[in-house]
């Protein structure tokens, strides 16, 4: 996740990563700074997202000239050479002639005032092994924004404060607990959340909040969300709708190779994690059942951090909040010998997927039976 400052100290300044949003937002935030430090300088913008060979020489044609150029009125200049989209392994970074143009931009870069003239080139993809990478690093800053890490949790609340404070920009509300399903539906794609988010304003234009009902009904349910989906029925311990969402999960198996029993299998192994937690904690005392998220959350920071796991797989602190909170019902569907049983339950599962010729949706629906069984707990029941 982007540090939160916008500052650069460098004259020159690259900066790419993997998120577009991201990279912009930095740049922008670059440029604003060079020109409040530097009223008297003029800001220059040139597009350098190309589609060919052509565009790419173009672009850096301008941008030559744009180093090369003076202005009439003030005393220096800040160029923006934006969506650079040629500096990766891209077919269009492999011709000669563009290869050659930025070359020259170096050489120029190289003999400008850096009193009078600041470059910023923001960019997707960049090949760090490129003559043009190494050389700019000698004569400027670099900055890499690297893309939220799904494996941890430090990208959440960057994920709520962008969301929270996309609505106030637009003179709006949202709920915690319409943030929090937002989040979960949508994962660590801060350019998906920024689409969702301007969905669910537009859809609730004429309310004074948007709730988590609202995100629901208009927020594209991502394989993430689908994997939710079925982790859901399984905590609520309802046998026919997990059945159901599995035999969706499956079908959507034969149509997209990227998706896998694996993964499938892991979505399990985290919603049986995450109720063996809310209950053990609840046992010790420090979680009791909540309705409103943010109270719930409240509960979840007066919980003693020393008397946690380090290991962040198994530290409860280190998972999205809306988890826990919607684990904490469904936990009194089980007993806790019945939540541990089922991790063993899918521990050889999971080894059956790896080296048996089980077929993989027979090996999940077993896990399903087993682990829910035909009794069906109601909403209201308490377990031990």
């Amino acid at each position: 996740m982007p540090p939160a400052t916008s500052q650069s100290s460098s004259p020159h300044t690259l900066v790419f990563g993997d998120e577009d949003h991201d990279v912009k937002e930095r740049a922008k935030g670059i440029c604003g700074e060079w020109i409040k430090a530097m009223p008297e300088h003029e800001q220059e913008i040139i597009d350098a997202s190309s589609g060919n060979a052509s565009e790419a020489c173009r672009a850096i044609s301008s941008l030559r000239e744009a180093l090369d150029t003076m202005p009439l009125f003030g005393t220096g200049k800040c160029i923006w050479f934006r969506g650079c989209n040629f500096l990766g392994e891209e077919r269009t970074s492999l011709v000669n002639d563009v290869v050659e143009g930025l070359a020259e931009v170096i050489n120029t870069l190289g003999q400008v005032d850096s009193a009078r003239v600041r470059l910023i080139i923001s960019a997707g993809k960049v090949d760090k092994r490129k003559s043009f990478y190494k050389k700019f690093q000698k004569l400027g800053e670099v900055v890499f924004l690297s893309s939220w890490d799904a494996s941890k949790s430090d990208w959440i609340p960057e994920a709520e404060r962008r969301i929270a404070a996309y609505f106030r920009e637009n003179a709006a509300a949202i709920e915690p607990e319409a943030i929090a399903c937002l989040i979960e539906n949508v994962g660590p794609h801060p350019r998906q959340l920024l689409q969702e988010s301007e969905k669910v304003l537009l859809y609730c234009s004429d309310k004074a909040q948007a709730t988590e009902k609202d995100v629901q009904q208009v927020v594209s349910r991502n394989k993430q969300a689908k994997a939710f989906a079925l982790g859901d029925a399984l905590g609520n311990r309802d046998l026919p709708l997990a059945m159901a969402r599995l035999d969706e999960e499956l079908w959507e198996m034969k149509l997209n190779p990227k998706r896998n029993a694996i993964g499938l299998l892991y979505g399990l192994i985290s919603k049986i994690r995450a109720m063996i937690m809310v209950k053990a904690m609840k046992g010790k005392g420090w979680l009791r059942p909540e309705r409103q998220l943010y109270r719930f959350k409240q509960q979840l920071e007066q919980v003693p951090a020393a008397e946690l796991p380090s290991d962040p797989k198994f530290n409860p602190l280190r998972i999205n909040p809306f988890v826990l909170f919607k684990a904490m019902p469904q936990s009194s569907n089980y007993a806790m010998k019945e939540l541990i049983a089922a991790m063993e339950i899918l521990y050889l599962a999971n080894l059956k997927l790896i080296s048996s010729q089980v077929p993989a949706g027979q090996v999940l629906q077993q896990c399903l039976v087993s682990i829910i069984g035909t009794h069906q707990a109601s909403s209201g029941q308490k377990r031990k």
